[in-house]
């Protein structure tokens, strides 16, 4: 009898052991940080609480330019090890992987959390497995759209800040059209139809907006940075 109890509680032990290895899962190991895995729901909802998580899409080029979350920026799975450094500025942002099934951005995102970012989600519902509202438009971090104005003197630059904003300081060579009057000036930008078009604001939000405007009257070449001039320092004319 003394035995059979003694297995019994040996089984309980373990069964509790198991079920809260379960419930931990990929959020901690041994007191250690890690990635949470997050579902569709969850994915839209950091998204749009909080206009500073970074969403990396980690699919190769082709596939995000044919259809990606309106915030996402680019890093090609194949590409994401060697480009971390890249990523310093947003270590302690909510940063959330995607891909196709949840399988290489899961990978992704246990390569942050050993690089020591602590707020790491992986989207198990990839963009295969769910119907995400997409978008075609390129999205770039700060440092990156600054690289486009430098390498590119032909493109046209955009802000659609407030007026008063724009009067402040800018983007040198920026042209301001306000995002509560852009449908209605769209027109003025018909003569750049063939160019790229790089569109800023202060977080990132409105420059998506207008984004999407163009995008939707066919504008092929568009980049929007998901960094804002709140959050990144651009050099900035008056």
């Amino acid at each position: 009898m003394k035995l059979n109890k003694r297995i019994k509680v040996l089984s309980v032990g373990m069964l509790l052991v198991l079920t809260l290895s379960s419930v931990v899962g990929c959020s901690s190991n041994n007191g250690v940080s890690s990635y949470s895995d997050i579902d569709s729901t969850k994915t839209l909802e950091l998204v749009e609480e909080n206009e500073k998580t970074l969403v990396i899409d980690v699919r190769d080029t082709d596939a995000y330019a044919k259809g990606h979350l309106a915030n996402a920026i680019n890093i090609p799975f194949d590409e994401f090890e060697s480009k971390i450094a890249d990523l310093e500025g947003y270590k302690d942002q909510d940063i959330i992987l995607i891909c196709n099934t949840g399988n290489k951005s899961g990978k992704a995102a246990k390569m942050l959390v050993d690089k020591g970012f602590s707020k790491v989600y992986n989207a198990e519902d990839g963009m295969e497995e769910f119907d995400y509202k997409t978008v075609k438009y390129n999205n770039v971090t700060g440092s990156e759209f600054e690289k486009l104005v430098e390498e590119n003197k032909d493109a046209v630059i955009l802000d659609v800040r407030d007026a008063k904003d724009y009067d402040k300081s800018h983007i040198e060579n920026a042209i301001n059209i306000p995002i509560d009057e852009f449908e209605s000036r769209i027109n003025e930008l018909k003569d750049y139809k063939d160019k790229e078009i790089l569109i800023y604001c202060s977080v990132g939000r409105r420059s998506a907006q207008a984004a999407g405007i163009l995008e939707n009257n066919g504008y092929n070449n568009v980049s929007n940075s998901v960094d804002g001039v709140k959050e990144y320092e651009f050099k900035l004319v008056k």
